[in-house]
This record gives C-alpha cells, sequence and structure tokens, in this order.
C-alpha cells in the first residue's frame, strides 16, 4: 500500500493461501546483460554447478564454452556426462559466482554439442543465489526497532518485541508482549510459547528507519532463553518484490558491501585488448531504488472481488460492502501490537482504507493525506490525551461530521462528559469487543446501515 512512514495505509493480507502470483522476487531480465554475464564467464573460465534432472544427486561441474547471440543458445562443457541423457527441452538448473556473489538460473536443454558438450537456451532471467540471506544486521538495544507477530488473524497468540537482528530471509527479536488475539489476554513469556514450524499469519516492521511498512507472513524458527529473555527467530515468507526491496535498501544502508542489485559487465565486444586479460573490474554501486509500491486501488480489489461485485451490484448487502470497503478510517494507538490486532479485525469485516498513527504528528500527516471518514484514538497517544489530539484534528480541518471513536483504558470523567456533549460519538473500553457493539456502531457511524 502507500510508502510513506506517517499514517500508512495498512495491507494485511492472508498469507495462508497458496499464491498463484508469479515469482515477485527481484530477477536481471536485460537480455544484452545475460549475454555479458555469460561472456564473462567464459572468458574468466569460471566452474558452474549444473543439475539436469533428479538422478544426479550431485551437481556436476560445468563450464561456458561458447555463447550464441544470434542462435540465443549457449554451450557448456562438461566435467562429467549427467546419469540420464536429458531429453530436448528439459530444465536444468545453473549457480554459479561473479563478483563474489552467487546467482542462480534456469535454462533448457537443446542438443549435445562437440566432445563433453551440452547446448542450452539462454536463460531469460537470472536470480540471486539464497546464500545472501546468511548476511544479517544486528541491532543495539538502545535502537528498539519494533516487530509485531501475529500467529493467525483471528486466532493463536499476538508478539510484540524489538528486533534483535535483521537478514533478508528472517529475523529474531526479543519477546516483550504476548496475547492470546481472541480476548487479548497477557500469556506469559516461555520458551515453549510457539513451537517450530508454526505458521504465522503476519510478520510486521512497522519503524525500519526512514523506510515504509513492510509486512509478510512467516513461520517459527526458534525460541531461546537468554539474559535478556526469551528470542524468537523466525523465517519470512510471502515476501514480495515491494517488501524485499524495502529490506534490500536497509541492507545495503547496514552492511558495506552487501548489494541486492546486479553487477553490470560490459559486453565482449566492447572490450580492448588489454582489458581482455584481466576481470571486468566490480561495478561501483549506485543509488538503490525501491520498486513501485503496490496500487492500493488493486490491493483493495482482486478481479475476482470486482465481477463478483459487478454480477451482485443490485444486492444490498453486496453494495454496503463496497461502501465499507472505501471508508478510510485512522487508528491513532501508540501501542504496535494493539494497532494491529485491530486493524487485522476490521480488515476481516471488510475494511480495506485503514491508516495508522502512532503519535499526533503522524495523525495530522494522516489527515492532510486523505480525507477521513471515521478516527479512531486510543484514551493516550504518547504524550497527548484523546480529547487534545480530537481538538487538534478538528482545529487542522477535520470536519465536525466526521465521528470519532474513543478507545479507554481506565475511568476518565472528561471523556464520559465529552460522550454525553456529542464530542466523541462512541467510547469504548479496552479490550475492544468487536462483534458487539463496535461492529454495529461504526455501521451506523460510517452510514453503513
Amino acid at each position: 500500500m502507500g510508502c510513506n512512514a506517517w499514517g500508512q495505509c495498512v495491507a494485511i493480507r492472508d498469507f495462508f493461501k497458496t499464491s498463484t502470483e508469479p515469482d515477485l522476487e527481484r530477477s536481471l531480465h536485460d537480455t544484452d546483460q545475460i549475454l555479458a554475464w555469460l561472456e564473462e564467464l567464459s572468458r574468466l573460465r569460471t566452474v558452474m554447478d549444473l543439475k539436469i534432472g533428479k538422478s544426479d544427486l550431485a551437481p556436476i561441474a560445468a563450464k561456458v564454452e561458447l555463447v550464441g547471440e544470434e542462435t540465443r543458445n549457449f554451450t557448456l562443457s562438461l566435467q562429467r556426462t549427467p546419469t540420464v541423457e536429458p531429453a530436448t527441452g528439459q530444465a536444468a538448473h545453473l549457480v554459479f559466482s561473479l563478483d563474489g556473489r552467487r546467482f542462480q538460473t534456469e535454462v533448457s536443454y537443446q542438443g549435445r554439442g562437440g566432445y563433453m558438450e551440452y547446448r542450452f537456451k539462454l536463460p531469460t532471467a537470472i536470480r540471486h543465489a539464497e546464500r545472501r540471506d546468511s548476511d544479517r544486521v544486528h541491532f543495539r538495544s538502545r535502537e528498539r526497532i519494533q516487530i509485531v507477530v501475529l500467529q493467525g488473524l483471528s486466532e493463536g497468540l499476538g508478539l510484540g518485541g524489538e528486533l534483535q537482528d535483521l537478514s533478508m530471509g528472517g529475523c529474531a527479536f526479543l519477546i516483550r508482549r504476548a496475547i492470546r488475539i481472541q480476548d487479548e489476554r497477557r500469556m506469559p513469556i516461555r520458551q515453549d510459547l510457539l513451537a517450530p514450524g508454526t505458521p504465522l499469519a503476519l510478520v510486521r516492521l512497522p519503524d525500519l528507519p526512514r523506510l515504509p511498512l513492510v509486512e509478510c507472513g512467516g513461520h517459527v524458527s526458534h525460541l531461546r532463553m537468554g539474559p535478556l529473555g526469551v528470542s524468537m527467530g523466525l523465517a519470512f515468507e510471502s515476501l514480495g518484490a515491494f517488501e524485499g526491496g524495502i529490506l534490500g535498501k536497509f541492507m545495503t544502508e547496514r552492511l558495506p558491501g552487501f548489494r541486492t542489485d546486479f553487477p553490470w559487465k560490459r559486453r565482449f565486444r566492447d572490450l580492448t585488448e588489454e582489458e581482455r586479460k584481466f576481470p571486468q573490474p566490480i561495478s561501483e554501486p549506485g543509488e538503490v531504488e525501491l520498486p513501485e509500491p503496490p496500487d492500493e486501488t488493486a490491493a483493495a480489489f482482486s478481479d475476482e472481488e470486482i465481477t463478483e461485485l459487478r454480477d451482485a451490484i443490485r444486492d444490498d448487502d453486496r453494495v454496503n460492502k463496497l461502501r465499507k470497503r472505501g471508508k478510510k478510517i485512522l487508528l491513532a494507538m501508540p501501542d504496535e501490537l494493539d494497532r494491529t490486532l485491530l486493524m487485522t479485525i476490521l480488515h476481516q469485516d471488510g475494511y480495506r482504507c485503514l491508516f495508522e498513527a502512532n503519535s499526533l504528528i503522524q495523525a495530522l500527516e494522516a489527515h492532510r493525506r486523505v480525507p477521513l471518514d471515521m478516527v479512531m484514538v486510543d484514551q493516550a497517544l504518547g504524550h497527548h490525551g484523546a480529547l487534545e489530539v480530537i481538538d487538534t484534528l478538528r482545529a487542522q480541518g477535520l470536519p465536525k461530521k466526521v465521528p470519532v471513536v474513543v478507545i479507554r483504558r481506565h475511568p476518565d470523567v472528561r471523556l464520559t462528559v465529552a460522550s454525553r456533549a456529542g464530542g466523541v460519538n462512541l467510547l469504548l473500553d479496552h479490550p475492544v469487543d468487536f462483534n458487539s457493539p463496535l461492529r454495529t456502531a461504526m455501521e451506523g457511524l460510517l452510514g453503513l446501515r
């Protein structure tokens, strides 16, 4: 969703579903660069690992011999023959090193060449190999980079804590708070809180310095007791190109020499005789750019949902769902875990345009960005009380017709008076029971009933 660090719109998804989308991992697709890479690998006589089919348990050592730009083929010489002769069109997996980094690609077998030579189609994409996931950024305790983890979107455990380390493939964090999602009851933090391998519906990194929110799925790797308490290691899943780009930018800034892009190489024909005697220099790292964030409209409505809504446009319930998806709601709450839980509940009920703030400044920024239909604010937002937040938003142009909901954590006479006088449209006690009275009251305040 939106990539602004203030007032972000939540993008909670069902990460348990099997994705039918193509692989979104960052890849090199430039045909001219792929040719330049193969020419460089051939010139350097780089040994590559080739796997053809399941019969070969160990990879076969291979080198690039010929690169055919016109034929769109390249030839590999193999150290040994495959256990089973490959069939034309059979896929093979190739792993190699370039500029000190490992890459991988899939190629299609075309036929035999000379002695111990095998021809393949030029690859259409080259990806990073998995070894880059071992590079980790370690955090100092004073940095306090927050993380929120939900085992399920409506049940299981919700965890909040502080990052200890982060890689492209996962992270470890110190658990500071654990609650049962169903009733928000606090749970003791122990080593057996969750078993290794437990799937996680949502992993949320809300405040990487100067970078947008990261959301993905994952699973538990381990839980360990340390001097500071219980820490959890987890592996990321369902990490899209945008989220991967954010992590890559962060890793690049923190780890000297870490690169998530692909080295640029010149074609063999463009090298002088002297340059051909040595490896091409490692390309200098440039400014790391993030891919475009997913379109908010596309994230809000899938093709199936649009078709379903069009087919049933005369159905009052369907029209109500369509209107609900477009309501812009700001959740101004300081606690990451509490805010994520409430957003998840609202998202499951059909609300999609959910904006968040953990301070008065962020709430004002969200108000400036979008015309809000409702504001939900915690009893205290940093050093500011709920009534002060509401008055400031009103003074900055929030229309009086926009309903305000306040979440009360302890008795406050001023909130009670404001509620009776109409300054607060709905006063709820924490923990919030969504089914009663919030769901019905929200729909009434938003004009959905």
